[in-house]
């Protein structure tokens, strides 16, 4: 019987305190050890655990892997200094605070030959997985919208915060068989605060197909849709209900006495297969990198486009502004 992990965390926050329960309920890992800036909160979340509680990364260097859910400041010394010490890292998205820092933690991770992980967790979505499955010819269009009210305790931009789970969406519909050839974004500043809280980008492939993705921390509901449109299908993706509706136009013609017009549309709603809550499949996956049972190199090579098509959103946040992307990173998504 292969024994379980030993993982620390750090970060005792939101975000750490699912990462928390997530592994703590693993059949595969133990919650070694919690490190927060709040000893408190750290030993809230590891009640009943066993883990070790610390306001300090040394507790956890020790640990078979880590999981790293703190502010995204910390982000790279803490995952380079772990990668270096040869620990596998997951990494809370994003990688880092800027696009050097996260090819900084990637390279770290390749010259040391360890797992490195992002929590891409939209990739477990089990309406995501379905969806892809779905596909029988490459989409022409990605459209979603990824919006929320407002979340003061978060300091980073939407576009590093909520859009770039977008990109790695698009990116994975659209990139199957195409690179990124442009980005074009807008986002608009908080008047107080001058962090993003709303911004817009258009992705252009090699292939002609575009993604239209917006995010938002300014609005009044929750909102997470994928809209995904190939030659002969269009598929509604909610992100919340885990569901997926495919409409099929078969007919369309003009209509009655009147000029009118008429269309139909057939509609099928497929089984999802829920394996799971996305979070807690995010993090067996990091299992099996660990054990050597998937290819870290596979799953290092996903890493940076998102992170370059984000930053390349920031940098073009003013109206008519465009950039292409670096080539080394015009790839087509695994």
């Amino acid at each position: 019987m292969t024994a379980r992990l030993r993982v620390g965390l750090v970060g005792a926050g939101v975000m750490g305190a699912n990462h928390g329960r997530v592994i703590a309920a693993s059949p595969h890992a133990t919650l070694a050890a919690v490190v927060d800036c709040d000893r408190d909160r750290a030993a809230l979340l590891a009640a009943g655990t066993g883990a070790e509680v610390s306001t300090t990364a040394d507790a956890v260097h020790g640990c078979d892997a880590v999981v790293v859910a703190c502010p995204t400041e910390y982000h790279r010394p803490l995952a380079v200094d772990l990668l270096e010490r040869g620990i596998p890292v997951l990494v809370e998205k994003p990688l880092a605070a800027t696009h050097a820092c996260s090819v900084a933690i990637v390279e770290a991770a390749r010259a040391a030959d360890v797992a490195l992980m992002c929590g891409f967790v939209e990739r477990f979505n089990a309406a995501v997985a379905t969806a892809i499955s779905l596909l029988e010819e490459d989409p022409l269009h990605v459209v979603s919208i990824r919006h929320s009210p407002p979340t003061p305790r978060i300091t980073t931009s939407v576009v590093h915060d909520l859009l770039i789970h977008d990109i790695d969406l698009a990116i994975r519909f659209l990139g199957r068989s195409a690179a990124i050839e442009s980005v074009v974004g807008a986002a608009g500043p908080d008047v107080l605060t001058g962090v993003s809280e709303v911004a817009d980008c258009t992705l252009r492939f090699t292939n002609g197909a575009v993604g239209t993705l917006s995010a938002s921390r300014a609005s009044q509901r929750k909102i997470r849709s994928v809209l995904v449109s190939t030659p002969t299908a269009s598929l509604d993706v909610d992100l919340l209900r885990q569901d997926v509706t495919v409409y099929r136009n078969v007919r369309q013609e003009q209509a009655g006495v009147a000029p009118g017009y008429r269309a139909e549309t057939v509609v099928d709603i497929p089984f999802v297969r829920h394996a799971g809550e996305p979070l807690a499949l995010q993090f067996e996956h990091f299992v099996g990198l660990v054990r050597g049972e998937l290819d870290p190199e596979a799953e290092r090579a996903t890493l940076l486009l998102p992170h370059e098509v984000a930053a390349a959103v920031e940098a073009t946040g003013t109206p008519g502004a465009a950039r292409a992307l670096a080539p080394a990173l015009q790839e087509v998504a695994p």
